[in-house]
């Protein structure tokens, strides 16, 4: 009963915060409620996972990747759309599955942007690279066979999660979304999103035989990770 009681709170008290975001931004609530959306969607998956029984050394190995792919993005700083995070969200989501795909992708934005600053752009963030990592997961078999497939995947990866971003980033300018300012926003970004890219393709090339070995090897010796798919 109090279990009810404290989900029927927390969905209320979600609802209302929405409504409230919605009155308060105006001609920006559609981004608001998007990014409600996503907050709701990374919660599910957070909660799934929660829920399920993982052996212990699957959880060490799904936080280490989380730390690599928050170091690189750290790391190339520098660098603004040329990272290895992408990539390693999608050799995470090959390897370890669908589920730890999309925690990793989601969890490395969350985290990450605690060093890059938070804002109304991480719940994008995290669901974008968290259905990257998912979508990895399911098409792995395909991908691990086929690197040409992968890299075409990390090129489309790059692409969708840009374009994702500019939507919000028009939607959040305030005035509703618009072609004009859809398209003007993106050719301007244009360089940054062929560099995302191209860098993904990349990383995934140096990145794919390197993981292939050691996650084979920790399938063999600890039986952690699917590299059967």
């Amino acid at each position: 009963m109090m279990r009810r009681s404290v989900k029927a709170a927390l969905l209320t008290g979600s609802m209302a915060l929405i409504a409230g975001g919605c009155v308060i931004f105006r001609d920006r609530a559609a981004v608001w409620l998007i990014g409600s959306a996503a907050v709701a969607v990374c919660g599910i998956f957070f909660a799934r996972f929660e829920r399920r029984e993982a052996a212990s050394g699957e959880v060490a190995l799904t936080a280490v990747m989380t730390a690599l792919s928050v170091a690189g993005r750290i790391i190339f700083a520098p660098l603004p759309a040329f990272k290895p995070c992408a990539a390693v969200i999608i050799l995470a989501g090959i390897y370890l599955g669908a589920e730890q795909g999309f925690m990793i992708g989601a969890l490395t934005a969350l985290i990450s942007n605690f060093f890059f600053t938070q804002g109304i752009w991480t719940p994008f963030q995290m669901m974008v690279w968290g259905i990257i990592g998912l979508l990895a997961g399911l098409v792995g078999s395909k991908l691990k066979k086929k690197p040409l497939l992968l890299c075409v995947f990390g090129v489309a990866a790059g692409a969708c999660y840009s374009v994702f971003m500019d939507i919000c980033s028009v939607l959040w300018l305030g005035g509703g979304f618009t072609p004009e300012r859809f398209l003007g926003l993106t050719l301007t970004s244009a360089w940054f999103t062929v560099s995302y890219m191209v860098s993904n393709c990349i990383f995934l090339v140096l990145f794919v035989k390197p993981a292939e070995r050691i996650f084979v090897r920790l399938k063999d010796k600890y039986g952690i990770g699917d590299t059967s798919k």
